[in-house]
């Protein structure tokens, strides 16, 4: 055991006043792709993610009645969906960056989780849309939030893909 002192005269503590935080807790339900894209912008890119020094949350995934968990500690991400939501529990979603400069993205960080959120879908089952399969393919919407994608779809050719987002990279109006 060493006391203070002696712990002193061998190690100088050096702050970094640089490392701070951003916390964002809100109410709703989350695409878990949106999600994963959001936060994989940040920690699988080396340059940025060399500020991020952990990444933590909890979620309310649409299409699940389990709480997904999220842990990143800079490029490594660990992530799945634990347990079942409590009866009483409100379902909430909780994110937490801590690492440098993140005050200075606080808007930014904000702004890129709150869109995140799970929104109305534009086509209901049975529209005619275009998939993007690589180059767009005519297709049927079969069902809504299947494996928490926002649609799965049955092409023209017979075959069946996922649009993980209601946005028209994925899907769009035929």
């Amino acid at each position: 055991y060493m006391d203070e002192e002696e712990f002193t005269k061998f190690y100088t503590p050096k702050m970094d006043n640089t490392i701070s935080n951003v916390g964002i807790r809100c109410s709703g339900v989350v695409n878990l792709f949106a999600l994963q894209m959001f936060v994989g912008e940040y920690i699988e890119d080396p340059e940025l993610s060399k500020d991020f020094l952990r990444v933590k949350g909890f979620f309310n995934i649409m299409g699940s009645d389990q709480v997904f968990v999220m842990q990143c500690v800079h490029m490594l991400k660990n992530q799945s969906f634990t347990r079942k939501w409590g009866k009483d529990e409100p379902r909430e979603n909780r994110i937490i960056f801590i690492g440098r400069n993140m005050q200075k993205r606080r808007e930014e960080l904000t702004k890129g989780f709150e869109m995140c959120a799970a929104r109305p879908l534009r086509f209901p089952v049975g529209c005619k849309v275009l998939a993007n399969v690589n180059t767009y393919q005519e297709g049927t919407i079969i069902k809504h939030w299947d494996e928490h994608r926002a649609y799965r779809i049955r092409l023209s050719t017979g075959g069946e893909v996922w649009a993980p987002i209601d946005v028209d990279r994925y899907v769009k109006e035929r």
